[in-house]
C-alpha cells in the first residue's frame, strides 16, 4: 500500500524534488514498461541548484624523472649537517693525531701571515684555506640553527604551511647573519681612516697589511657570499633566480678583485651599505610571515626608504669616488715591494683596472634597480591597501595547494587500503621537491626548499 502525497507535493505545501523523484518512482512501480528506461535516468542540474562545495582542480602533469644534477643537489641536501660535520670532525682529529700536520692545518682556522714586526697580517695563497674552512662551517651553521632553532620557532609562532616555514627560518638566519657581520663592519669603519672620508680609500695604496679582525672579517665575508652561491643552486629556483645568479656572481668577483689589489677599503665600505639593507629587509618579512601585516608595512616602509638611500645612494657615491678619487689620488702604474709574505709583490693599478672595478659596480648597480622595480610594485600595493609581499613568491600559493592535495590523495589512499600497505612518511626538515618547467618549457624536478638535516 502505498502513502498519498499531495497534488502540491511536499508536506508543507509545496512540491519538491524529492516529492517529484517519489511520485515518478510510484508511477514507475505502477508501469513496468516505463521503469527500465526511467531507472537509469539521472536528472540535470538547473540553474537554481547551489554549486558544488570545492571545485576540481587542474590535472597537473606527471612527474618528470628526476636527472642527474637534481639527484646531486637532492643528496647534498639531504647530507648537508652530515657532510659539513664530517669535514669540521676530521680537520680537528688530523690536528690532534698528527702533530707534524699541525701547521698546515692550521691555515684552515687561523689568519695567516701574520708579521710579528708590525703586528698585521698580509695576504697569499694560503687565505683560501680559511675561505674553505668558513664554507664548510656556514653551511653547518645554516642548516643546524635552521633546523633546531628558527624551524621550532616558527611553529610556535603560529606559522603552518611547510614554506612558511622554511621562508621564516632562511630570513631569521640572514638577519643572524648581517646583524653579526655589519656590527662587526661597523666597529671596524668607525676605527679606520676612511670614516666618511672617501678619499681616505684611496691613501697609502697599496695597502698591503691589515689587522687580524679586519682580515678575517673580509674572508669570512668572500666564504659567505661563495657559500650563497651554493645555497641559491640547491633551492628551489624563484623567479628571479638569475638576477640573485648575477648579483652574487660580481659580489665574490668585487669581493675577490678587491683584496688582491689591495683596495679592501672600498670593498669594505660597500659591504657595510649592503649589509644593513639586508638586514631591514628580512626583519619586515619575518613580520609578514608572523602575520604582523600592519608593523609589516611600516617596516617595508624604512627598508624602502633605506634601499633607495644606501643601494642608490651611497653607493653611486662610493662609485663616483671610483671613477674620480682613485686615479687622481693614487698615481697610475705597477707597484713593486718586498713584503713579509713574498719576496716581490707586484700589483698595478690603472686605468683598464679601474674600468674593470667600475663595470662590475654598474652591473651591480642595475641588479638592484631591477629590483627597485620590483619593491615599487610591492609599494604600490602597500599603498593601495594589499599589503607587502614578495614580488618573487606570487606563485607560493599554488604551490601550497598542490601540496594539500597531495596530502588528501596520501590520506584517501591509505583509507581505502586500510592497515595493510601503510607507509610511515618522514620528512627531513623542511626539504621538499616539486616540479617547474625551465626556460625551454620541459619540466624540472627541483629542491622547493633548503633542506635541514640528513636523512
Amino acid at each position: 500500500m502505498h502513502t498519498p502525497i499531495p497534488e502540491n507535493g511536499g508536506l508543507y505545501g509545496e512540491r519538491t524534488n524529492g516529492d517529484v523523484a517519489l511520485s515518478s518512482g510510484a508511477e514507475n512501480h505502477r508501469n513496468p514498461e516505463t521503469r527500465r528506461s526511467v531507472k537509469g535516468s539521472r536528472r540535470k542540474p538547473t540553474a537554481t541548484d547551489e554549486p558544488p562545495a570545492r571545485q576540481k582542480r587542474k590535472t597537473r602533469p606527471a612527474k618528470a624523472t628526476p636527472g642527474f644534477t637534481d639527484g646531486a643537489a637532492a643528496f647534498l641536501v639531504r647530507n648537508q649537517i652530515r657532510m659539513s660535520l664530517s669535514l669540521i670532525l676530521t680537520l680537528a682529529a688530523t690536528h690532534v693525531s698528527f702533530p707534524h700536520l699541525r701547521p698546515t692545518l692550521r691555515k684552515f682556522y687561523e689568519v695567516s701571515y701574520f708579521n710579528p714586526v708590525t703586528g698585521l697580517y698580509g695576504k697569499g695563497i694560503d687565505d683560501l684555506y680559511l675561505v674553505f674552512f668558513w664554507i664548510v662551517l656556514f653551511t653547518f651553521l645554516r642548516s643546524t640553527i635552521l633546523d633546531y632553532v628558527f624551524v621550532p620557532l616558527a611553529r610556535l609562532g603560529g606559522i603552518n604551511t611547510k614554506k612558511g616555514v622554511v621562508r621564516f627560518s632562511e630570513q631569521a638566519w640572514l638577519v643572524v647573519y648581517y646583524g653579526s657581520f655589519w656590527g662587526v663592519g661597523m666597529y671596524l669603519m668607525y676605527n679606520s681612516p676612511y670614516w666618511f672620508n672617501m678619499e681616505e680609500f684611496w691613501t697609502d695604496y697599496p695597502v698591503h697589511e691589515v689587522s687580524g679582525l679586519f682580515k678575517w672579517y673580509y674572508l669570512a665575508q668572500f666564504a659567505f657570499w661563495l657559500q650563497q652561491i651554493f645555497v641559491l643552486n640547491i633551492e628551489e629556483w624563484r623567479k628571479d633566480h638569475w638576477q640573485m645568479f648575477a648579483h652574487h656572481i660580481i659580489t665574490c668577483a668585487l669581493v675577490s678583485a678587491s683584496y688582491t689589489h689591495h683596495l679592501t677599503r672600498v670593498g669594505h665600505a660597500i659591504l657595510c651599505v649592503m649589509d644593513v639593507i639586508d638586514i631591514m629587509l628580512s626583519i619586515a618579512k619575518l613580520l609578514k610571515y608572523l602575520g604582523y601585516s600592519t608593523i609589516c608595512d611600516y617596516a617595508f616602509g624604512l627598508f624602502l626608504v633605506g634601499w633607495i638611500a644606501g643601494r642608490h645612494g651611497v653607493y653611486n657615491m662610493i662609485t663616483y669616488s671610483v671613477i674620480t678619487d682613485s686615479l687622481r689620488v693614487i698615481k697610475p702604474g705597477c707597484y713593486i715591494r718586498n713584503t713579509f709574505t713574498f719576496k716581490t709583490d707586484v700589483v698595478c693599478f690603472s686605468k683598464p683596472v679601474q674600468r674593470c672595478f667600475i663595470v662590475l659596480l654598474v652591473g651591480l648597480q642595475i641588479i638592484t634597480l631591477v629590483w627597485l622595480y620590483m619593491i615599487l610594485k610591492v609599494a604600490y600595493r602597500v599603498v593601495t591597501g594589499a599589503g607587502a609581499d614578495d614580488t618573487r613568491s606570487e606563485d607560493e600559493a599554488d604551490d601550497d595547494d598542490e601540496e594539500v592535495d597531495e596530502m588528501e590523495e596520501k590520506t584517501k589512499q591509505l583509507s581505502n587500503g586500510g592497515a595493510a600497505g601503510k607507509k610511515v612518511v618522514t620528512t627531513n626538515g623542511t626539504a621538499t621537491a616539486t616540479k617547474s618547467m625551465n626556460g625551454n618549457g620541459h619540466p624540472r624536478s627541483h629542491l622547493l626548499s633548503q633542506p635541514l638535516g640528513g636523512d
